[in-house]
């Protein structure tokens, strides 16, 4: 048999050869030939299979393995017996093409790992193992299935020096047929295959036999029930490769071997001495471990901060980022949104909110001063606003905890009430100068009162003295934040002379509660009627959160994430923009003109990346995300710098500077300087980092673990969860296998 002169390439994967005409892989080339993906090729040392493989259409041609055919190829899947892949490694070795992409569909890794190293003496870029969990007791390629894949796992198993765009590839040629697709470590794999496979099928060949060697088969047989079919349906698999899987995967089996033969003795001395209570407890423990499993993740959540601080979190080699999310609104936007609806006249109704720990405060605050605020569902609320005057005093000093957005919110807007006030903290909040703020305050004609150190305990009176004017003091959002909401209770504008002011989220969402703001050179000019008005709002999905899930999409092959609900404004796009100059594969699906931001529904795929260059104007602009951007500098190809670290805010040049000793710690290369860091495109790796409670560096650090060559575990991620309180529901949804432990 010989190559066809003739051949009609598909525009899918081209040519693709399956070594091994068996029911895997029958089912794998006719699922391809139905969908019209690929033109196939097959090879047997059965001649039937072959012939049979052709007239019933599963293939186009019937080959050999000669230097013309294995030229030819664009994917050779080897789904012959795991004993046999070492000899048909051997064979296509010398005519292999380095651009070919290899793999398998064997049940064990590490054998066929150790194949590949004694054939090529070490593991080619372009063989990357895989794994379909799919598979029937019938044989052949008659039993070919083109749906057998659909809705069943695969898993990958890649090494650190795999070809990034083959690996790309082979997710995709997995999911063109229905197949969800994983990533794992080869020896983690071949203990959870072990165990949830290969233990599973011993046990049923095993009992069938004894049972059929004993004095009581016929009776046995004869009398059967379902439980007896269902278990021991698995013993009519292939005899021959259950074998060669056992051999090949000696040493896991044997590890959960023991471990089940040593709760087998268990019981039977349960049995023998009657202890029904031991019996009793392994049936219970067995029926609720998942109950277990729930319960442990809900205490884990309604713990104190000393136990949320130790959890870590590990993050999975080569997974990927598959799905659609829309994720809750920006955390930022639904703090102002929830005071600005507060502050206006009449029933706002807003929703997709983050009503994380920190906006509970902002909520807590205006509920303490008469504001009716009603929740419906996690991301809901309808708040009875007050009017801008309308604030009635509280009780007890009002504590905002550890957020400076619900503080440099209620600073300017206390100072407009007409009854004294105390503001408390805690945390770090109370090491925080907020010379900005209070100056913002003063300007609005109230007597202030503040520790030593400017900072909290602040006390207001208001004085109500004529003010004409609000100057923002500061470069920074906050600032500017707080500036905006003292120009709604004084007769003239906010004027930003030099400072830099680069977010418009606020005066956006003046604009939906009915005060549109003008802006002009250096001021922004506010109507006669400075009243905020009842809205109804959905906030779009939060920024950073938004940045770290297009990072992952786009340094993990075979990702492909649509995300619904993207805030696009124009001084917010500098992350998208510098992705996509360096290659990122981004593109618009469609767009959204909601209030008071217009968002959009994207795609993102894995893409290789190139070095780029950050300037200090593009640095400061992508201040928050910028983590997320070196990340990507590790994972491009080339050394790429980035300027302005002088110039950002202390907070964000901190966290850039704790990440890149985590990159020196993982073998990154890269320098530092005051104003500086170069980072060379490399592979980190594993190891343990801590992020210290801040979310966004914990985040950082986990993307790296992504391509890394050993896990990475990232501890005290207590700030990711109070931060990020639906993280395990997006990555569980997107398929990244996260391990949380505390």
């Amino acid at each position: 048999m010989s190559v066809p002169e003739e051949v009609q390439v598909s525009q899918g994967f081209g040519n693709v050869l399956i070594i091994g005409l068996g029911m895997i892989g029958g089912s794998v080339a006719k699922a391809l030939k139905d969908r019209g993906l690929a033109t196939l090729y097959g090879s047997d040392r059965r001649e039937t299979e072959l012939s049979l493989g052709v007239s019933t259409g599963v293939i186009d041609f019937a080959v050999e393995l000669t230097p013309d055919v294995i030229a030819k190829m664009d994917i050779i899947l080897l789904a012959t017996p795991v004993r046999a892949m070492e000899h048909v490694l051997e064979v296509i070795a010398p005519m292999l093409k380095s651009n070919t992409l290899v793999t398998d569909v064997g049940s064990t890794k590490a054998s066929i790992i150790a194949s590949a190293k004694r054939v090529f003496g070490e593991v080619p870029a372009n063989f990357i193992p895989g794994h379909p969990i799919a598979g029937a007791e019938k044989s052949g390629v008659l039993a070919a299935n083109p749906n057998l894949f659909e809705h069943h796992k695969v898993i990958v198993t890649p090494s650190v020096t795999s070809d990034l765009q083959l690996l790309d590839q082979l997710h995709m040629f997995w999911s063109a047929i229905g197949a969800e697709v994983v990533s794992m470590d080869v020896d983690h794999h071949d203990l959870v295959l072990a165990g949830s496979s290969h233990l599973p099928h011993l046990l049923a060949y095993t009992l069938v036999d004894s049972l059929a060697n004993s004095d009581l088969r016929q009776d046995v047989f004869r009398f059967a029930a379902g439980g007896f079919r269902d278990f021991t349906r698995i013993a009519s698999s292939d005899p021959v490769m259950w074998r060669d899987v056992f051999l090949a995967n000696k040493d896991a089996t044997l590890v959960v071997l023991k471990e089940f033969m040593d709760r087998l003795e268990e019981m039977k001395g349960a049995i023998e001495t009657s202890d029904s209570a031991s019996m009793f407890g392994v049936f219970t423990r067995a029926k609720s471990a998942r109950d277990h499993f729930m319960r442990l993740l809900e205490e884990r959540g309604a713990g104190n901060e000393a136990s949320v601080a130790s959890i870590g979190v590990s993050f999975p080699l080569m997974s990927s980022v598959k799905g659609k999310v829309s994720l809750s609104g920006d955390k930022s936007l639904s703090h102002r949104a929830i005071a600005m609806a507060a502050l206006a006249e009449g029933v706002s109704v807003l929703s997709n909110l983050d009503i994380g720990s920190n906006a509970k405060l902002t909520v807590q605050a205006f509920r303490d001063m008469g504001v009716v605020i009603e929740e419906y569902g996690e991301d809901r609320l309808r708040i009875h606003g007050v009017g801008l005057c309308g604030l009635k005093a509280p009780i007890a000093p009002i504590n905002v905890g550890n957020s400076s957005t619900t503080l440099y919110i209620l600073l300017p807007v206390l100072a407009g009430q007409n009854f004294d006030v105390s503001l408390v903290g805690e945390g770090e909040l109370l090491n925080l100068p907020l010379n900005d703020v209070l100056s913002v305050v003063k300007s609005m004609g109230a007597d202030v009162s503040a520790s030593v150190s400017s900072g909290l305990p602040v006390h207001i009176k208001p004085n109500r003295l004529p003010q004409s004017d609000i100057a923002v003091q500061g470069s920074y959002a906050q600032a500017k934040m707080a500036a905006i909401l003292a120009g709604c209770y004084v007769s003239g504008n906010v004027g930003f002379g030099t400072a830099v002011l680069n977010r418009n989220h606020t005066e956006n969402l003046m604009s939906a509660f009915g005060c549109e703001l003008q802006a002009k050179s250096d001021s922004f000019e506010y109507p006669k009627d400075r009243r905020l008005k009842a809205a109804d709002i959905t906030l779009p999905a939060d920024v950073t959160k938004t940045a770290w899930l297009i990072l992952l999409a786009t340094i993990l092959p075979g990702s492909k994430l649509e995300i619904e609900n993207v805030l696009i404004n124009s001084t917010r796009t500098g992350y998208l923009s510098l992705l996509k100059k360096s290659g990122a594969n981004i593109a618009t699906l469609s767009s959204l003109n909601s209030i008071p931001e217009v968002s959009e529904k994207i795609s993102i795929q894995f893409s290789s990346l190139s070095a780029f260059s950050i300037n200090e104007d593009e640095a400061f602009l992508v201040r928050e995300e910028l983590v997320f951007l070196c990340v990507a500098a590790v994972f491009a190809k080339g050394s790429s710098r980035i300027n302005g670290l002088s110039k950002l805010p202390f907070e964000c040049e901190e966290r850039l500077r704790s990440l890149v000793d985590s990159f020196m710690k993982l073998g990154v290369v890269c320098s530092i300087g005051n104003d500086y860091v170069e980072i060379e495109g490399s592979t980190p790796q594993g190891g343990e980092l801590d992020c210290a409670g801040d979310y966004l560096l914990a985040m950082a650090q986990m993307a790296l673990g992504a391509r890394s060559s050993g896990v990475i575990k990232v501890q005290d991620c207590f700030g990711l969860f109070e931060e990020f309180n639906e993280f395990e529901r997006v990555t569980e949804s997107l398929g990244i296998q996260c391990s949380v432990a505390q």
